[in-house]
């Protein structure tokens, strides 16, 4: 008689039979499609329509990363309210207030889990299909960017934006707008010049990112006091393999009055905001170009950015120029530059001044050719 199959032997698997795939542990959680990144700070005007705004979105399959930078009115209390009905909701709160957006987003993009990232401004909002629409190009191209050119401006400045309410169309992008979704050129010079000749606007809330792509390339917001988002893309621009630009309109960009950069009204708070851009911006845009072989090999390159940076703020402190008079200035600039410029203060505050008194000239000379212009035809 045979004797019986011992009971703890392992049953052996025929060589030649397939081994059937192991399903994932039950306690893995699913990865989401998208993560929305919205970072917040007295917003309780706006914030449940912001929201609402992404919770209705056709595309599903998401998280909404919500980073309160301490705020002080009844914005954080709003999300947690929204949280409670809805999982796919995280509410983080700073330890402290970072006074910009960027700690906000840069906590959002670590904490992040979806294959792509999206960042929403707490006074704007998704239309229903933003999302859909992005993810769809998204995988199409296999895109590590998807980079839209225009948004929906509320017209008459609307607080409460619903369907019956009317919009124009709104971008700071020249060069034309396309009809059709394409890959952006893959060509590093040319590149670069498109974003010096604004092609690639810097916004970086109409645009979806691949996070495998933002992590591996550590890309994230440097702490300045604006404009943060348009070094941020020009990293982007200059990394990014595959861009995937398409016409789709899906964001709504809202006017807010109390938004940082409308905040700096006094002329001290205004030139500290932007020299600090201008300054360190410089600097940040220096370090990264120092990394890539293509600006150390082409140095009339590396000044495009950097000369792109400091003119559209030389610009914007114009109007400083129409309000003061030279010698209210030079106080004023003087100021602001000795906390970088140490005992070359005076040099650099002349030059300071003569490039906004050349460019006044400029400006004046142009009007008057353009009335003579008009009175000759």
């Amino acid at each position: 008689m045979a004797n019986p199959k011992n009971k703890n032997q392992k049953k052996q698997t025929p060589k030649n039979q397939p081994v059937a795939p192991q399903s994932p542990p039950a306690n893995i959680p699913r990865l989401p499609g998208v993560t929305v990144i919205l970072p917040m700070y007295n917003a309780q005007r706006y914030i449940k329509s912001c929201v609402m705004s992404v919770l209705n979105q056709t595309f599903r399959d998401f998280e909404l990363i919500c980073v309160d930078d301490c705020s002080t009115d009844e914005t954080l209390r709003i999300v947690v309210e929204l949280a409670q009905k809805d999982s796919r909701i995280k509410v983080v709160r700073l330890a402290k207030n970072s006074g910009g957006a960027s700690e906000p987003r840069n906590t959002g993009i670590r904490l992040s889990r979806g294959k792509y990232i999206g960042f929403l401004d707490a006074d704007d909002m998704y239309t229903p299909t933003a999302l859909e629409e992005m993810v769809i190009a998204g995988e199409k191209f296999q895109a590590d960017v998807v980079h839209t050119e225009q948004v929906y401006f509320p017209e008459n400045q609307t607080i409460d934006v619903t369907p019956e309410t009317k919009f124009t169309t709104f971008s700071k992008e020249k060069g034309g707008f396309c009809k059709e979704a394409f890959l952006e050129t893959d060509n590093l010079a040319e590149r670069v010049q498109m974003f010096y000749k604004g092609r690639f606007f810097g916004w970086v809330h109409n645009k979806l990112y691949r996070r495998d792509y933002i992590m591996e390339k550590n890309i994230h917001f440097d702490k300045l006091l604006t404009s943060e988002d348009i070094i941020f893309y020009f990293q982007v621009v200059c990394t990014a393999p595959r861009i995937v630009r398409v016409p789709n309109i899906i964001y709504i960009y809202r006017h807010n009055p109390n938004s940082i950069t409308r905040k700096m009204v006094s002329i001290e708070e205004s030139l500290h905001a932007l020299t600090h851009l201008m300054i360190e911006g410089s600097k940040i845009l220096d370090d990264f170009m120092n990394g890539i072989e293509f600006f150390v090999k082409n140095p009339n390159y590396r000044q495009l950015p950097i000369d792109y940076i400091i003119q559209q703020h030389l610009i914007w402190t114009q109007r400083f120029y129409d309000k003061y008079t030279p010698a209210q200035l030079d106080v004023a600039v003087r100021k602001e530059l000795s906390k970088y410029c140490g005992e070359f203060t005076p040099f650099f505050a002349y030059i300071y001044g003569a490039i906004h008194s050349y460019r006044q000239r400029l400006v004046t000379y142009d009007k008057e050719l353009k009335e003579l212009k008009a009175k000759v035809q």
